[in-house]
């Protein structure tokens, strides 16, 4: 893929999760896919994104920055919601959380082959009220 058809591949794959459309994005992943060092397959990574928007329904993903080079993206984004109900082990309390998510991934045969991904714990739990 092209640079270009990367960072249109990547949007598309963010505009659908927050449409959830969960098919659109199964389309978009290997059937056996690597997260964080760990082999997972399609479907545990489809489920992972639907408990996301279970515990906080109006979860949005934005991005702020995202590069590409070869096979490999990269991307920074802005993550926002309010939980309805535990998430990530923490209560929820009605508060809204605003935190940065760094990401990156290997794109193979035209799907998501590795995903990483970096999530400030910490101030999503100062946000919830839930440390200092």
């Amino acid at each position: 893929m092209t640079d270009e058809l990367l960072k249109q591949f990547y949007l598309h794959y963010i505009q659908a999760a927050n449409a959830r459309d969960f098919s659109a994005i199964a389309d978009l992943i290997s059937p056996d896919v690597t997260i964080n060092g760990r082999s997972y397959r399609r479907d545990d990574v489809v489920d992972s994104l639907k408990s996301i928007v279970q515990a906080v329904p109006d979860f949005t993903w934005e991005v702020e920055e995202l590069f590409v080079d070869d096979d490999r993206i990269a991307a920074r984004l802005r993550d926002t919601g309010t939980p309805g109900q535990t998430w990530l082990g923490l209560e929820s309390t009605g508060c809204r959380v605003d935190f940065t998510e760094f990401a990156s991934y290997r794109i193979r045969d035209s799907r998501f082959a590795e995903m990483w991904f970096l999530m400030d714990y910490q101030a999503i739990a100062r946000q919830l009220g839930v440390l200092p």
